[in-house]
C-alpha cells in the first residue's frame, strides 16, 4: 500500500463506521497543490518542508479533512476504552498559523533546548492540531528530518513519541487503523514497544479492528 491508496480508503471507512451507527463528518479531499504553491508555503514557513509531506500536497491533496465519532453510550473494551473518536488533517495554507502557535508555545512555555521536555517542541513543523492542544508535527532536526512526533503541552504519556518515521507512513500505518485520535491515550495501544510507531498488523491492531468490523459484508479498513 502507498499513501494515496490509503488515502483512498478514507471514504468507504466512513461510510462502513456509519453504518454501525458512528458519527461521521463529510471526507474533504482538495486537488493537490502546485509546486508553486508548495514554493510560496515554504516561504512564508521560512523552512524547506519534509520530502515526504511534500510529495502528499503535490500528489495526494494539498488539504484533507476526515472524522468520526462513537456514539455517546459507546464505550470500547480495554485497552481500547479510551478511543471515542478518529481524525486526520492537514493543509497546505494552514501550516504558516499551525506553524507560529506551536512557535509561541516554544517562546512561552518551552523555551529551554537543553530541557529533555522542552527540546521536543524546538525544530518541529506542526500539521496537525489535537483537539486538546496538543499537535503532530514532523521532526526538522537533521538526524530525525521528517519522522511524525507528538507534542504534548501538559505532561501526555504520547509526547514526543515517534508514530511514524515519513508523513507517508504515518498514513499507511494509521489509516488502516480508522486513525483512533489524535489524542495519544486513543493511538498509544497500536505502538510498538519503545519508540517504534503505529503497528496496524499487531496482534492488538487486530483486536481493535474485529471490534469494529461490519456485521454484515466487506469492510474497508485493512484487516477488518
Amino acid at each position: 500500500m502507498n499513501a494515496m491508496d490509503a488515502v483512498g480508503r478514507l471514504s468507504k471507512i466512513l461510510g462502513s463506521l456509519a453504518a454501525q451507527g458512528f458519527v461521521t463528518r463529510p471526507l474533504v479531499a482538495d486537488p493537490p497543490a502546485s509546486p508553486g504553491e508548495v514554493d510560496a508555503v515554504e516561504g512564508q514557513l521560512g523552512c524547506r518542508l519534509p520530502m515526504s509531506l511534500r510529495r502528499c500536497l503535490a500528489t495526494v491533496a494539498s488539504r484533507l479533512e476526515f472524522a468520526w465519532f462513537a456514539p455517546p453510550e459507546h464505550t470500547f473494551p480495554g485497552p481500547f476504552h479510551e478511543i471515542f473518536s478518529g481524525n486526520l488533517c492537514w493543509s497546505l495554507n494552514g501550516l504558516p498559523e499551525l506553524m507560529t502557535a506551536v512557535r509561541g508555545w516554544v517562546d512561552n512555555v518551552f523555551p529551554d533546548p537543553s530541557d529533555p521536555y522542552d527540546r521536543v517542541w524546538h525544530h518541529k513543523l506542526p500539521f496537525m492540531e489535537v483537539g486538546n492542544g496538543d499537535y503532530l508535527a514532523l521532526d526538522l532536526n537533521e538526524d530525525a528530518h521528517g519522522r511524525v512526533v507528538y507534542l504534548s503541552h501538559d505532561d501526555g504519556e504520547g509526547h514526543g513519541r515517534t508514530m511514524a518515521p515519513s508523513f507517508e507512513d504515518l498514513l499507511i500505518r494509521w489509516i488502516p487503523l480508522a486513525c483512533p485520535g489524535a489524542e495519544d491515550s486513543q493511538w498509544l495501544p497500536f505502538c510498538a514497544p519503545s519508540d517504534g510507531g503505529l503497528d496496524p498488523s499487531s496482534a492488538r491492531a487486530h483486536q481493535w479492528t474485529a471490534l469494529v468490523r461490519p456485521k454484515n459484508g466487506p469492510s474497508a479498513v485493512e484487516g477488518l
